[in-house]
């Protein structure tokens, strides 16, 4: 188990900070060279958290991102 605390940190340090009012395609090292769908930033997403949450003990297990109310992705690694 992961404290919400911490792993809200993370996703700040390591996600929103880096994608926040950003233009995806040049400034978010993540996705360099790839297209900027919605399916390509979660993956971009979980590749950035997987790691440290790993090393936290424990398994980092879906990103579900939402556009709207019926469009979304889930990746799940």
């Amino acid at each position: 188990m992961v404290n919400a605390k911490t792993l809200g940190d993370l996703i700040k340090l390591k996600i929103v900070e880096e994608v926040d009012h950003k233009n995806l395609n040049i400034d978010v090292e993540f996705l360099k060279g790839k297209f900027t769908s919605a399916e390509n930033l979660a993956i971009g997403i979980w590749n950035e958290l997987q790691p440290d949450i790993e090393k936290m003990g424990v398994a980092l297990h879906c990103v579900k991102l939402i556009e709207t109310r019926s469009i979304y992705v889930e990746y799940f690694g």
